[in-house]
């Protein structure tokens, strides 16, 4: 007889995790019973009961701000409002948050008709009646501020904008609702509609913080430089009122590199817990790494893993070392009189992989002076435009660059580029790219101190010698 089974089979099922919470939950085993919970979300991601358990867990835990964001999320999108607003509510009235309490409370009241609960809230927090229809507007419009940067937080500009443009009329015409809605506009690079809306916001009131700050970006980002310069100056000349103008000007101050300046208005906030989002890590980490410091900035950098639905960028540190490869590795290749040296300087400029570097005014300044095979080139590279000749020159650098002895050798990817064009001059069929790589690869080392065996290079590329010399012998003949 075989030995009696004794472990029993867990298959991942929705209903067996949300049982086994529940019992957790009844325990009080609060951290088992969320990792439970966690796993409902993974599998049923709209599992609103799931949701509510989980927010519990979080709250004994003491992690208020993990409970809220899942119901932020259900109010960004518009499902469960009104037990989304109750349940905020009642864990900001735990939290010992009266404001926050109070206001999701009203919109509850005023979403659910509970006029008792709106009666209780009153009371509660001994608050003096208000007309009505400002009571309404207030309450909603601060839950569509703390949602907004909620998600703006979470760098989720697209599902920001999105939540601000399902609002009222009445709320989206707020002075207030229209600056973050411009803020949206600007960081997603839709530079002629916040222009609009910053121009507007700024001849109604040409002292507002947030508008003079987001519009100084927007003026650098449009390289306006005369305007540029003087909103700067204005800039820096800014006292902010409070914690809120504070972090906006020091986010926006980091950017414009203004380093000093930013440290000074955002360190205090940190130290103080306030504005603990994604802005401001990021911005922390790019200061402190341009300061000199950069032990600080690896950890705020690292303190961005935290926000797992949005994605950080590259670190300040890889930014600059792959800047200075571009200053002194590429640009020289790029403004070369030689095509072939060209080529290959965007093919090692596509190899870098970040926009950071690709998007600077000044790259594409130089892009935009070249000629046009290599524009052809680049669209090949950016909008995967389908160009047979290029194709065939491209893999055979990729397959090099893949080698990582081989990827210094830039005379070898000039001497690639040479024979390979050669080669698309006769009519044979070029779907095979290694064997032809590894024939230049052999003829470029044959002229060196170092050459190397036919064996070599075979192994060195994974081909068998006959295509091997196949390839030769065809480089050869030319």
């Amino acid at each position: 007889m075989t030995q009696e089974q004794k472990i029993i089979p867990f298959n991942q099922d929705v209903t067996l995790y949300y049982k086994i919470a529940t019992q957790k939950l009844r325990q009080q085993a609060y951290d088992k019973a969320r990792y439970y919970l966690e796993k409902v979300l993974e599998l049923s991601p709209d599992h609103f009961e799931a949701k509510q358990a989980l927010a519990t867990c979080y709250e004994k835990l003491r992690n208020v701000r993990k409970a809220e964001a899942l119901y932020y999320d259900e109010i960004s999108e518009g499902r469960n409002l009104e037990d989304a607003y109750y349940a905020l509510s009642q864990l900001n009235m735990a939290a010992n948050d009266p404001n926050k309490s109070y206001l999701f409370g009203l919109n509850y009241a005023f979403s659910s008709g509970d006029a008792d609960y709106r009666e209780e809230l009153e009371s509660m927090f001994d608050v003096s009646y208000h007309e009505e229809d400002t009571l309404r507007e207030e309450s909603q419009l601060f839950t569509v501020q703390v949602v907004f940067q909620y998600l703006f937080g979470e760098g989720r500009l697209l599902e920001a904008r999105a939540y601000i443009l399902r609002q009222d009329d009445e709320i989206q015409e707020n002075r207030i609702v229209r600056n973050l809605l411009a803020m949206c506009y600007l960081y997603l690079n839709e530079n002629q509609a916040a222009k609009e809306m910053y121009e507007r916001l700024l001849q109604e009131d040409s002292s507002d913080v947030y508008a003079l700050c987001h519009y100084t970006l927007l003026l650098h980002n449009m390289n306006e430089q005369y305007l540029f310069e003087h909103y700067l100056k204005r800039l820096n000349k800014i006292m902010p009122m409070n914690d809120d103008e504070t972090f906006k000007l020091g986010i926006v101050l980091s950017y414009l590199k203004q380093y000093e300046a930013s440290q000074q208005l955002l360190v205090p906030l940190h130290r103080k817990g306030k504005s603990q989002t994604f802005q401001l890590f990021n911005a922390l980490s790019v200061n402190y790494y341009y300061l000199g410091n950069r032990e600080q900035s690896e950890y705020f950098w690292h303190k961005l893993s935290a926000f797992d639905r949005a994605y950080p960028g590259l670190p300040p540190w890889v930014i600059d070392a792959r800047v200075t490869y571009f200053d002194e590795h590429i640009a020289p290749l790029l403004t070369s009189e030689d095509q072939h040296r060209r080529i290959y300087g965007l093919f090692l400029l596509n190899q870098l992989n970040g926009k950071e570097v690709l998007m600077t005014r000044d790259v594409w300044t130089l892009l935009e002076s070249l000629g046009d095979y290599e524009k052809l080139y680049l669209s090949y590279l950016i909008q995967d435009l389908h160009l047979t000749k290029l194709d065939f020159i491209h893999r055979g650098m990729l397959r090099l660059y893949e080698l990582t002895d081989l990827r210094d050798e830039s005379a070898l990817f000039l001497r690639w580029i040479a024979y390979a064009e050669d080669l698309l001059t006769l009519d044979n069929s070029r779907d095979l790219v290694v064997p032809y790589v590894a024939a230049v690869t052999f003829l470029y080392y044959s002229t060196t101190n170092e050459p190397k065996t036919h064996e070599q290079i075979c192994q060195l590329f994974n081909v068998s010698e006959t295509i091997f010399r196949e390839a030769l012998d065809e480089l050869m003949s030319i």
